[in-house]
């Protein structure tokens, strides 16, 4: 007969479940097993068997999208639910089945050795979703704008190559009349934004320039017709989440912006006063953050919420979010880990240090030129978005601004230490230091 491993118990009237595409399987005790279809008749009398168990608290993986109906259904019901990610309860190699891990995740819920997932509730739920349905529609039309963009190419009009992207106001207008039949390079020209007539106005006209042929123009056609219906329904989508915001922002204390705003360079959403609905919700403002747009504190607001409350230090915050320092220790060697990005929040964090690794006045961006130059450009955007990210816990936690002081007070900060290091080695060696 096969061992039972037993552990103390942290969650009593604890039940866990192993969640499959056409079953799920669930343990009450760590010991049995029962399995229901997942039609909603089988959730259904799964929920009436846990009751009748007496089971308060439920555990379950969170196994692509199957596990979001069966949650739901759960939490109406009136159980205490916690999803785990998989990687975390995985089995041995070699000796996986389902049964085995609905016992071996209720073990592990029962004694307290699973991390919860954030999940959010109510309308911040419904925000998160509009805002990640939005991502996708902006990534399903990129793939019409690289189908464009390569319909241009193949008839040699180097749009591309002197406008920094072909679908801004500039490159649809040139894209429309060209369409309509229009090859005038003046009349083209004049399409372009102010800007760009002033400064290279002979290079778009040479780019303007090209071998049209009526295949290619019909496939510039129909791929700007499909991305402009993504256009469509990215305003159907930006209406929602305003509604959302609205909601939120039901009672909540008008906070007046200290702040500028940021301008937001690509894919704004359409909403009326986003600043300002942001500020009323978080209570402190965001803008003070370096290279922190509102588009950017919108989707970390459907990914992290506006609660920091489950985060006992900043440590913990920067952990969730996949940017603390990898620690790889046996014995006395530490080993290099792999770089693992598994949150979205991480991920919105290190797309705001990439745009700032380039800056000439942002002390951050320095830091991580200094940083890519003895490791490598992974490391420093992964050190420069945990410093955002320390910088937006502490914020909204204890109402601490962040103060920008600029690359040349960062400078002489380094400037200072690098003294003190070598007055401490010349102190050490006795070394005499000759003015010459």
């Amino acid at each position: 007969m096969a061992k039972l491993v037993s552990f103390d118990q942290a969650n009593s009237h604890a039940a866990a479940i192993d969640i499959g595409s056409r079953e799920i399987f669930v343990s009450p005790d760590g010991i049995h097993v029962r399995s229901y279809a997942t039609f909603t008749a089988g959730y259904r009398q799964c929920i009436e068997d846990l009751k009748s168990d007496h089971i308060e608290r439920v555990c379950m993986e969170a196994t692509g999208i199957y596990w979001i109906a069966l949650y739901q259904m759960l939490e109406e019901a009136g159980f205490e639910v916690c999803l785990v990610n998989p990687k975390e309860v995985k089995q041995v190699k070699g000796r996986k089945t389902d049964v085995a891990d609905a016992c071996w995740i209720q073990k592990m819920f029962a004694a307290g050795l699973v991390r919860q997932s954030y999940i959010p509730k109510g309308k911040f739920k419904e925000l998160r979703m509009m805002i990640r349905e939005r991502e996708d529609v902006i990534i399903m039309g990129s793939a019409y704008v690289n189908k464009m963009q390569k319909a241009l190419e193949l008839m040699n009009i180097k749009l591309t190559e002197v406008l920094s992207q072909i679908h801004g106001a500039s490159g649809i207008r040139i894209i429309e009349a060209i369409i309509k039949g229009e090859r005038d390079k003046e009349v083209l020209l004049s399409l372009c934004h102010q800007k760009i007539t002033e400064n290279k106005s002979e290079e778009v006209k040479q780019a303007l320039e090209g071998n049209y042929n009526e295949t290619w123009l019909f496939l510039l056609e129909q791929n700007l017709k499909l991305w402009k219906v993504h256009q469509v329904q990215l305003n159907i989508i930006d209406k929602k989440i305003e509604d959302i915001l609205d909601t939120l922002n039901e009672n909540k204390p008008e906070i007046e912006a200290i702040h500028k705003a940021k301008p937001i360079r690509h894919h704004k959403p359409q909403i009326e006063d986003l600043n300002q609905k942001l500020l009323n919700i978080y209570g402190v403002d965001t803008n003070c953050l370096p290279g922190v747009t509102n588009y950017s504190v919108l989707k970390l607001l459907g990914e992290v919420g506006a609660d920091m409350s489950r985060f006992p230090t900043v440590k913990n915050f920067v952990s969730w979010c996949g940017l603390a320092p990898g620690h790889n220790q046996s014995g006395l060697r530490s080993h290099r880990s792999r770089m693992k990005n598994q949150s979205r929040a991480g991920q919105i964090f290190r797309e705001i240090a990439q745009s700032l690794i380039t800056s000439k006045y942002i002390a951050i961006g320095s830091y991580m030129r200094r940083l890519r130059a003895r490791k490598n450009s992974k490391v420093a955007i992964k050190a420069g978005a945990r410093k955002i990210a320390a910088a937006f816990y502490n914020l909204l936690t204890n109402g601490s601004a962040y103060i920008e002081q600029g690359i040349e007070k960062y400078q002489e900060q380094i400037m200072l230490k690098e003294k003190k290091t070598l007055e401490r080695l010349i102190n050490k060696y006795n070394v005499k230091v000759l003015d010459y």
